[in-house]
């Protein structure tokens, strides 16, 4: 059955990508901010995390700093981060995904639960322009006399993607600030919506300088830091934003989104942290194959929204 569960597998992720540049099978396409349309840009985009971890297994696991952020499909478009320091100290890891960056993490013994921080750093193009998804006509041209303007959207992640990639590995808590610099480099005195470039699902939006509202119609469960900014030319701001997890968060339906990882399609879960099952928890390993690869690979599609 093993050659089942990998045919499922790849016709479901070939579907998902070919979606890429055209949009025909979900009318969604990438969107990537033009510099000559964009009057905002950021800059020194950095984050902070501190991350409890538990192992439930009866061996030793190990995790480690991910340093590169989806930004769309294309191969090269990704936010890419330098690590500026961590504690406690991490050690690095006998596989790189990202050679040039050099992958650091730590160990966690059986049964432990450990607590870490890192300071990260952003560099790239995606770290200065939005990249996102978008529906195909979201934004006509065509329409006149009058048209929407959005503002600057944001992209969002799961923090405890992690039990998705290791059942073994629970996260307990996470807690990430984040902070930016926006430069408006138009001649011209410049409005508008401002949302955080990265913002996670089910968490807490719990401090933000200058002071957010919260945008919460982008994706469910989701408290999205907005700003409306007003900047006059060549002038600069600092935004620093930081969210908790898990949080309860009011989901579409009214329900209570809870800490555990759901899929896209049913993140209204119960309450509390919860890993996902393994293959020696009881669970039916098969189905269970499935749905975590199944579940990776909308995370990787849909990282990005509206």
């Amino acid at each position: 059955m093993k050659w089942v569960y990998v045919t499922i597998a790849a016709v479901f992720m070939l579907s998902i990508l070919g979606v890429s540049d055209t949009g025909s099978a979900a009318k969604e396409t990438w969107v990537s901010e033009k510099p000559s349309a964009t009057s905002f840009r950021l800059k020194d985009l950095t984050a902070v995390i501190t991350v409890k971890i538990k192992n439930n297994d009866n061996n030793v696991q190990y995790f480690k700093i991910g340093q590169v952020y989806q930004g769309s499909l294309s191969e090269n478009n990704t936010i890419k981060w330098l690590i500026q320091w961590t504690d406690p100290a991490a050690v690095k890891m006998v596989k790189s995904r990202t050679p040039e960056l050099g992958d650091y993490g730590w160990k966690v013994n059986p049964g432990e639960t450990k607590t870490v921080s890192f300071g990260l750093r952003a560099t790239g193009d995606m770290g200065e322009i939005p990249t996102y998804i978008v529906n195909v006509d979201s934004d006509n041209s065509n329409y006149w006399p009058l048209i929407n303007e959005p503002g600057l959207m944001s992209s969002w992640f799961m923090p405890n993607e992690i039990e998705v990639l290791n059942p073994s590995l629970d996260l307990k808590y996470w807690k990430g600030t984040f902070g930016f610099t926006l430069i408006n480099i138009d001649e011209e005195r410049v409005s508008g919506i401002v949302r955080a470039p990265i913002a996670p699902a089910n968490s807490k939006l719990v401090y933000s300088s200058p002071k957010a509202f919260v945008d919460d119609d982008l994706f469910v469960s989701t408290q999205v830091a907005a700003w409306d900014v007003t900047m006059d030319p060549k002038t600069s701001q600092r935004f620093v934003y930081t969210y908790e997890w898990p949080a309860k968060v009011s989901g579409g339906n009214g329900s209570t989104g809870g800490g555990g990882y759901y899929p896209l399609s049913t993140l209204q879960g119960t309450t509390g942290s919860s890993s996902v099952p393994g293959a020696k928890t009881g669970a039916p390993y098969g189905p269970l194959v499935i749905g975590v690869l199944v579940t990776a690979a909308a995370v990787a599609y849909t990282r990005i929204m509206s």
